[in-house]
Protein backbone atom coordinates (compact mmCIF):
# COMPACT_ATOMS: atom_id res chain seq x y z
CA UNK A 1 0.00 0.00 0.00
CA UNK A 2 1.36 3.44 -1.07
CA UNK A 3 -0.43 6.37 1.22
CA UNK A 4 1.17 9.00 -1.07
CA UNK A 5 -0.77 7.49 -3.67
CA UNK A 6 -3.99 7.28 -0.90
CA UNK A 7 -3.40 11.18 -0.63
CA UNK A 8 -3.56 11.73 -4.32
CA UNK A 9 -6.49 10.01 -4.89
CA UNK A 10 -8.16 11.69 -1.77
CA UNK A 11 -7.16 15.07 -3.13
CA UNK A 12 -8.03 14.99 -6.94
CA UNK A 13 -4.01 14.39 -8.10
CA UNK A 14 -4.28 10.76 -8.68
CA UNK A 15 -2.77 9.75 -12.59
CA UNK A 16 -3.87 7.09 -14.69
CA UNK A 17 -0.69 5.05 -13.07
CA UNK A 18 -2.40 5.85 -9.66
CA UNK A 19 -5.41 3.94 -10.41
CA UNK A 20 -4.07 1.47 -12.72
CA UNK A 21 -1.19 0.22 -9.35
CA UNK A 22 -4.09 0.18 -7.03
CA UNK A 23 -3.83 -3.62 -6.16
CA UNK A 24 -4.82 -5.79 -3.18
CA UNK A 25 -3.25 -4.20 -0.47
CA UNK A 26 -4.75 -1.02 -1.49
CA UNK A 27 -7.93 -2.84 -1.29
CA UNK A 28 -7.75 -4.39 2.11
CA UNK A 29 -6.25 -1.29 3.52
CA UNK A 30 -9.54 0.61 1.92
CA UNK A 31 -11.65 -2.34 3.54
CA UNK A 32 -10.21 -2.25 6.72
CA UNK A 33 -10.18 2.11 6.83
CA UNK A 34 -13.82 1.41 5.91
CA UNK A 35 -14.57 -1.04 8.69
CA UNK A 36 -13.14 1.29 11.09
CA UNK A 37 -15.31 4.28 9.86
CA UNK A 38 -18.31 2.16 10.14
CA UNK A 39 -17.47 1.41 13.71
CA UNK A 40 -16.28 5.32 14.52
CA UNK A 41 -19.66 6.41 13.29
CA UNK A 42 -21.68 4.73 15.50
CA UNK A 43 -19.77 4.14 18.28
CA UNK A 44 -21.83 6.38 20.45
CA UNK A 45 -25.37 5.54 19.09
CA UNK A 46 -26.55 2.65 21.46
CA UNK A 47 -29.75 2.28 19.13
CA UNK A 48 -26.96 1.07 16.21
CA UNK A 49 -27.72 -2.20 14.84
CA UNK A 50 -24.93 -5.30 15.71
CA UNK A 51 -23.73 -4.37 11.71
CA UNK A 52 -23.36 -1.14 12.16
CA UNK A 53 -21.77 -1.34 15.39
CA UNK A 54 -19.46 -3.66 14.10
CA UNK A 55 -18.89 -1.89 11.03
CA UNK A 56 -19.36 -4.68 9.06
CA UNK A 57 -22.34 -2.55 7.47
CA UNK A 58 -20.51 -0.19 6.19
CA UNK A 59 -17.86 -3.03 4.55
CA UNK A 60 -21.15 -4.54 2.31
CA UNK A 61 -22.13 -0.93 1.92
CA UNK A 62 -18.73 -0.92 -0.59
CA UNK A 63 -19.83 -3.68 -2.37
CA UNK A 64 -23.33 -3.30 -3.12
CA UNK A 65 -22.26 -0.15 -4.06
CA UNK A 66 -19.75 -0.91 -6.88
CA UNK A 67 -21.89 -3.55 -8.60
CA UNK A 68 -24.52 -0.74 -8.34
CA UNK A 69 -21.55 1.23 -10.15
CA UNK A 70 -20.18 -1.75 -12.26
CA UNK A 71 -23.33 -2.05 -14.03
CA UNK A 72 -23.59 1.24 -15.37
CA UNK A 73 -20.33 1.95 -16.64
CA UNK A 74 -19.29 -1.87 -17.69
CA UNK A 75 -21.40 -1.92 -21.00
CA UNK A 76 -19.71 2.10 -21.83
CA UNK A 77 -16.18 0.90 -21.84
CA UNK A 78 -16.19 -2.79 -20.69
CA UNK A 79 -11.82 -2.27 -21.18
CA UNK A 80 -11.42 0.05 -18.49
CA UNK A 81 -14.03 -0.99 -15.78
CA UNK A 82 -13.44 -3.74 -13.95
CA UNK A 83 -15.70 -4.97 -10.92
CA UNK A 84 -11.92 -5.26 -8.56
CA UNK A 85 -10.45 -2.31 -9.46
CA UNK A 86 -14.05 0.01 -8.60
CA UNK A 87 -14.37 -1.42 -5.16
CA UNK A 88 -10.98 -0.76 -4.25
CA UNK A 89 -11.47 2.89 -5.59
CA UNK A 90 -14.50 3.01 -3.32
CA UNK A 91 -12.62 1.30 -0.56
CA UNK A 92 -10.21 4.09 -0.68
CA UNK A 93 -12.25 6.86 -0.44
CA UNK A 94 -13.67 6.10 3.07
CA UNK A 95 -11.78 8.02 5.13
CA UNK A 96 -13.59 11.63 4.74
CA UNK A 97 -16.96 9.45 6.39
CA UNK A 98 -14.59 9.84 9.40
CA UNK A 99 -16.25 13.04 9.81
CA UNK A 100 -19.39 11.42 11.06
CA UNK A 101 -17.49 10.09 14.14
CA UNK A 102 -16.90 13.48 15.32
CA UNK A 103 -19.23 13.68 18.46
CA UNK A 104 -20.11 17.16 17.93
CA UNK A 105 -23.59 16.01 19.70
CA UNK A 106 -21.53 16.77 23.19
CA UNK A 107 -20.74 19.67 22.50
CA UNK A 108 -23.80 22.01 21.76
CA UNK A 109 -27.48 21.84 21.41
CA UNK A 110 -29.09 18.64 19.75
CA UNK A 111 -30.78 21.19 17.19
CA UNK A 112 -27.24 22.70 16.04
CA UNK A 113 -25.98 18.99 16.35
CA UNK A 114 -28.09 17.81 13.68
CA UNK A 115 -27.32 20.68 11.43
CA UNK A 116 -23.88 19.92 11.67
CA UNK A 117 -24.25 16.15 10.92
CA UNK A 118 -26.06 17.50 8.39
CA UNK A 119 -23.38 19.50 7.08
CA UNK A 120 -20.64 16.86 7.22
CA UNK A 121 -23.31 14.31 4.98
CA UNK A 122 -23.75 17.18 2.39
CA UNK A 123 -19.36 17.65 2.31
CA UNK A 124 -18.83 13.78 2.38
CA UNK A 125 -21.25 12.86 -0.40
CA UNK A 126 -19.84 15.74 -2.70
CA UNK A 127 -16.27 14.72 -1.98
CA UNK A 128 -17.17 10.95 -3.19
CA UNK A 129 -18.88 11.75 -5.49
CA UNK A 130 -16.64 14.07 -7.21
CA UNK A 131 -13.56 11.33 -6.66
CA UNK A 132 -16.15 9.48 -8.52
CA UNK A 133 -16.23 11.71 -11.30
CA UNK A 134 -12.21 12.67 -11.13
CA UNK A 135 -12.15 8.27 -11.54
CA UNK A 136 -14.02 8.26 -14.56
CA UNK A 137 -12.30 11.13 -16.25
CA UNK A 138 -8.93 9.84 -15.42
CA UNK A 139 -9.03 6.26 -15.88
CA UNK A 140 -12.08 5.40 -17.46
CA UNK A 141 -11.59 8.61 -19.82
CA UNK A 142 -14.74 8.93 -20.22
CA UNK A 143 -16.07 12.37 -22.00
CA UNK A 144 -17.27 15.06 -20.14
CA UNK A 145 -21.15 14.78 -21.48
CA UNK A 146 -20.79 11.00 -20.38
CA UNK A 147 -18.71 11.84 -17.22
CA UNK A 148 -22.13 13.79 -16.03
CA UNK A 149 -24.86 11.01 -16.88
CA UNK A 150 -22.84 8.45 -15.41
CA UNK A 151 -22.55 10.61 -12.20
CA UNK A 152 -25.69 11.89 -12.04
CA UNK A 153 -27.76 8.37 -12.77
CA UNK A 154 -27.20 6.30 -9.43
CA UNK A 155 -27.73 9.92 -7.47
CA UNK A 156 -31.13 10.48 -9.41
CA UNK A 157 -32.32 7.06 -9.25
CA UNK A 158 -31.50 7.05 -5.12
CA UNK A 159 -33.11 10.48 -4.29
CA UNK A 160 -36.05 9.25 -6.42
CA UNK A 161 -36.39 5.95 -4.73
CA UNK A 162 -36.11 7.27 -1.16
CA UNK A 163 -38.59 10.19 -1.56
CA UNK A 164 -41.32 7.59 -2.95
CA UNK A 165 -40.49 4.63 -0.26
CA UNK A 166 -40.90 7.87 2.49
CA UNK A 167 -37.18 6.70 4.06
CA UNK A 168 -35.63 9.77 3.81
CA UNK A 169 -35.65 9.60 7.75
CA UNK A 170 -33.51 6.59 7.49
CA UNK A 171 -31.05 7.95 5.42
CA UNK A 172 -30.12 10.86 7.53
CA UNK A 173 -30.00 9.17 10.64
CA UNK A 174 -27.78 6.35 9.20
CA UNK A 175 -25.61 8.57 7.14
CA UNK A 176 -25.79 12.10 8.35
CA UNK A 177 -25.58 10.63 12.35
CA UNK A 178 -29.08 12.41 13.37
CA UNK A 179 -30.51 10.87 16.34
CA UNK A 180 -33.67 11.85 17.90
CA UNK A 181 -33.83 14.29 16.03
CA UNK A 182 -36.03 17.86 16.78
CA UNK A 183 -39.00 19.11 14.08
CA UNK A 184 -37.13 21.66 12.70
CA UNK A 185 -34.01 19.61 11.87
CA UNK A 186 -36.30 16.71 10.36
CA UNK A 187 -38.58 19.28 8.05
CA UNK A 188 -35.04 20.71 6.85
CA UNK A 189 -33.47 17.40 5.83
CA UNK A 190 -37.35 16.44 4.18
CA UNK A 191 -37.09 20.23 2.15
CA UNK A 192 -33.61 19.61 0.69
CA UNK A 193 -34.36 15.90 -0.55
CA UNK A 194 -37.84 16.89 -1.65
CA UNK A 195 -36.03 19.19 -3.63
CA UNK A 196 -33.34 17.00 -4.98
CA UNK A 197 -35.71 14.31 -5.80
CA UNK A 198 -37.50 16.93 -7.98
CA UNK A 199 -34.11 17.86 -9.38
CA UNK A 200 -33.42 14.14 -10.15
CA UNK A 201 -36.64 13.71 -12.25
CA UNK A 202 -35.64 15.58 -15.43
CA UNK A 203 -31.92 14.84 -14.64
CA UNK A 204 -32.40 11.52 -14.56
CA UNK A 205 -34.40 11.16 -18.20
CA UNK A 206 -31.41 13.31 -19.59
CA UNK A 207 -28.61 11.12 -18.30
CA UNK A 208 -30.16 7.64 -19.09
CA UNK A 209 -31.14 9.00 -22.72
CA UNK A 210 -27.02 10.24 -22.92
CA UNK A 211 -26.37 6.34 -21.26
CA UNK A 212 -28.03 5.19 -23.68
CA UNK A 213 -26.75 6.24 -26.56
CA UNK A 214 -23.53 5.78 -25.48
CA UNK A 215 -23.84 2.42 -25.19
CA UNK A 216 -25.70 1.50 -28.33
CA UNK A 217 -22.91 3.32 -30.05
CA UNK A 218 -20.42 1.06 -27.99
CA UNK A 219 -22.48 -1.54 -29.10
CA UNK A 220 -22.30 -0.30 -33.09
CA UNK A 221 -18.37 0.00 -32.42
CA UNK A 222 -17.87 -3.63 -31.50
CA UNK A 223 -20.70 -5.22 -34.18
CA UNK A 224 -18.12 -2.75 -36.69
CA UNK A 225 -14.99 -4.60 -35.19
CA UNK A 226 -16.74 -8.67 -35.89
CA UNK A 227 -17.55 -7.53 -39.11
CA UNK A 228 -14.18 -6.27 -39.91
CA UNK A 229 -12.88 -9.09 -38.34
CA UNK A 230 -15.34 -12.03 -40.04
CA UNK A 231 -13.79 -10.00 -43.39
CA UNK A 232 -10.56 -10.45 -42.98
CA UNK A 233 -11.09 -14.08 -41.85
CA UNK A 234 -12.89 -14.73 -45.29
Amino acid sequence: MDLRRWLRLLTFRASVEDYERADRRDLIAGLIGCWLVGIGRYWDDRRASALQHTGIGSVIYVFVLAIVLWVIVKPIAPERFEYRRIVTFLAMTSPPAALYAIPVERWMSLESANQVNLWFLGVVACWRVALWMHYLRRRGQLPVWLLLCVAVMPLAAIFIALLALNLHHVVFNIMGGIRDADRSSRDAAYHVLVGLSLLSVPASIVATIGWLVAVFKRLGRDTAKDGDRTSDGT
